[in-house]
């Protein structure tokens, strides 16, 4: 196998990328009637064909493999258990089927951080996020019945844009993911000292599409993740700040913070009423208080991978929904979710994971000076926020599983680097030029 990717591989890569955002397949099977769900057996036949292909690229580069999926075994035991839960499921034929492809997302994730560097993982990202831009600007503009909230919801959402995704907060969501990602790719050192600006034009030209259709779109936590993470990236950067130049920034930061906290919570209501929100973070805790209920009957184990939230056929969901009163499709938060699906064992493991990576996150931003360093951390960050109110976390065939998977296992091989690679990784882009000319 070549020593670097082949263009063959990324195009990979980019093909596997663009479709686990879940982009056109599933969009092009809506149907006319705003109340059917349209089923999808394409896709499980795609990424079973992804997968099988990357089993291929791991198997040529297995020893280099091992090295790194050995890094760090809390996502590692996270799957297995999701695995294993098929013996004890409520929804047996769900579980078995999910919880394999999970594993094949999981060994994609790992090939990722093993082949790619983490400037060329942000390009292929760039490029698939980049695909589904144009492609749902296209759909919008040309087909409003896909590209738009035609139909879905009663039509209460009329013209609000979902481009290629089959709703406009998914595809609000996605859009943050491709701002933070043309924004890293933009604001990156070129990979040679005389760059194609072209390159880095056309990341802001991404950058800026993406900010345009987080607005299109009409998604309030969209918008609200946008502002809220291009602070905290501005924030982050300051953290490789000198103690001089730290402290009245700090201070600057707690009074700023301090007094918009108090407007806040002085203005709590009418400010939860002009986002459409309310205090119970519209009926969330209910949700969770039920889920909790339930979860008392099954506390170590859960319900099984992919199997709380089904439909009436299930005695649980329906036993769930007829206590709310509406048919929840799931639990608005990636952690609850992940609680009643595989237990507290599996919840305990996901956040040792997730602590672990935030932390060498931390020591990566504090030992680099590249705006990169900094993605991994932007990244997680990311990761939260979203989960709070949404559920993203431990899923199949999804985008942002692969990244954060790829994230544990790239920061865990960073985190143990020789005397060689901690020296190329604290030295800036214009150092790393000087040594290769000497080199040369």
């Amino acid at each position: 196998m070549p020593k670097y990717p082949t263009l063959a591989e990324k195009c990979f890569v980019v093909f596997s990328l663009f479709f686990s955002t879940t982009a056109l397949i599933p969009v092009l099977l809506d149907s006319q009637d705003a109340t059917a769900v349209a089923s999808d057996p394409y896709s499980p036949i795609l990424f079973l064909g992804i997968y099988a292909v990357t089993g291929l690229l791991i198997a040529l580069q297995w020893n280099n493999f091992v090295q790194i999926a050995t890094k760090n075994m809390w996502i590692w035991l996270v799957v297995a258990i999701a695995i294993a839960s098929m013996y004890w499921t409520v929804a047996p034929d769900i579980t078995s089927r999910r919880s394999i492809l999970l594993l094949g997302t999981s060994l994609f994730a790992v090939y990722m951080a093993m082949r790619y560097t983490l400037r060329e993982q942000l390009q292929l990202l760039a490029v698939a996020l980049g695909l589904v831009a144009v492609l749902s600007c296209v759909f919008a503009i040309a087909l409003p019945f896909y590209g738009t909230m035609t139909v879905q919801e009663g039509g209460i959402h009329a013209g609000a844009w979902r481009g290629i995704m089959t709703h406009k907060n998914i595809f609000g969501r996605l859009m943050v993911l491709s701002n933070m990602v043309f924004l890293f790719v933009a604001l990156g050192k070129p990979i040679s000292p005389t760059p194609n600006r072209s390159w880095r034009w056309l990341a802001w030209i991404g950058y800026g599409l993406s900010v345009a259709l987080i607005i299109l779109s009409t998604s309030k936590t969209a918008l609200i993740s946008f502002v809220i993470l291009t602070i905290i990236l501005l924030l982050y950067r300051t953290w490789r700040l000198n103690y001089s130049q730290l402290i009245p920034l700090t201070i600057a930061v707690i009074l700023v913070l301090g007094s918009a906290a108090i407007l806040i919570f002085d203005n709590i209501n009418v400010i939860t009423g002009a986002v459409g929100r309310d205090l119970t973070l519209t009926g969330r805790t209910d949700i969770w208080q039920v889920m909790l209920d339930k979860l008392a009957e099954r506390p170590l184990i859960g319900y099984g991978f992919n199997a709380f939230w089904r439909d009436w056929d299930s005695p649980v969901t329906a036993d769930v929904w007829r206590i709310l009163a509406w048919e929840c499709p799931y639990g608005h938060n990636g952690f609850m979710d992940l609680l009643v699906e595989l237990g507290v064992i599996a919840l305990i493991a996901f956040l040792i994971s997730y602590i672990t990576a935030l932390i060498q996150g931390v020591n990566l931003l504090l030992s680099t000076r590249n705006i990169e360093g900094i993605w991994h951390l932007m990244f997680l960050t990311f990761m939260l926020i979203y989960n709070i109110s949404e559920s993203t976390l431990v899923t199949t065939n999804s985008i942002f599983w692969i990244l954060y998977v790829s994230t544990v296992f790239s920061l865990a091989a960073k985190s143990q680097p020789s005397d060689v690679d901690e020296y190329v990784v604290a030295m800036s882009e214009e150092e790393w030029f000087e040594l290769e000319a000497t080199n040369d």
